[in-house]
């Protein structure tokens, strides 16, 4: 584990998370593209992925507008050495990973055209702090773009109980952890309390209309993988009955007759000029 610490830092740092981060990226990214299009990443020049992870987000920012320097911190330098193993700098030399702290980065003030951050801050307890550090390096009229989580957007027809209640029985313990399984319907609040203006939201609908099948249910294999044990211990029941409810959405997102939703927000905002 990294020596700095967090909120949800030991599932963050399983394994387990970086096939996580690979299947949600590779779900999501079509979906994304035109929304940062329409913001202007295409003109940026400078910005930030904070809490990068591995970098599936950072590399195809770059892979589809070579010209944008991305440099891409995360705390956990395990994470970051597989970054850059999958983007060794001869092939994307406008993009750099570092380790450091969302909450407090040491960059400069005013230097960047956009910061981005993706499912992130509903796993820390101080989200406060990273949007104040996001906002001081970001230049003025600079944009910041989050990626958040709202796990009553779980929508699932599943044959026994519904997919989300797995998250809702879980959320008092996780509140303890300084984790917001209803991040998403608060961040519009806090990026408008942080001080940023023109704060938007546009859902982003991942289901199994507009997603492989296949892949979606690969991505819920990682969460078993990573956060039955959790999930668990919050509960006070053995994982293997969490287990079996991560089987049952699995179930369901396999099944050809059934349907699937995972709804997500990108909040933009941008600082004050």
């Amino acid at each position: 584990m990294s020596e700095l610490e967090y909120g949800q830092q030991r599932q963050m740092e399983d394994p387990s998370m970086i096939g996580t981060l690979r299947t949600q990226a590779a779900m999501i990214w079509p979906l994304e593209l035109p929304i940062l299009g329409r913001l202007g990443f295409a003109n940026f020049e400078q910005m930030a992925d904070l809490g990068c992870g591995t970098g599936e987000f950072a590399g195809r920012l770059v892979a589809q507008w070579p010209s944008l320097r991305v440099r891409a911190l995360d705390m956990y330098e395990g994470h970051l050495a597989l970054a850059r193993e999958a983007h060794p700098q001869a092939d994307y030399p406008s993009l750099d990973f570092v380790q450091g702290d969302a909450r407090d980065t040491g960059w400069n003030s005013n230097g960047l055209d956009a910061v981005t951050i993706r499912h992130v801050l509903h796993a820390l307890p101080d989200v406060d702090v990273v949007l104040a550090e996001s906002k001081r390096i970001l230049k003025p009229g600079g944009l910041l773009y989050v990626l958040a989580e709202d796990y009553a957007g779980l929508i699932f027809d599943t044959p026994g109980e519904k997919a989300e209640h797995l998250f809702f029985d879980a959320m008092p313990a996780l509140m303890q952890h300084g984790t917001n399984l209803f991040h998403g319907r608060a961040a519009h609040r806090e990026l408008r309390a942080a001080g940023f203006e023109d704060v938007h939201v546009e859902p982003l609908v991942i289901d199994t209309s507009n997603t492989p099948r296949e892949t979606f249910a690969e991505m819920l294999g990682f969460w078993r993988d990573g956060y039955a044990n959790f999930i668990a211990n919050a509960l006070g029941v053995p994982a293997e009955q969490i287990s079996k409810r991560f089987e049952s959405l699995r179930y369901t997102v396999l099944d050809e007759d059934r349907y699937a939703c995972w709804l997500s927000f990108v909040v933009s905002g941008r600082k004050p000029s």
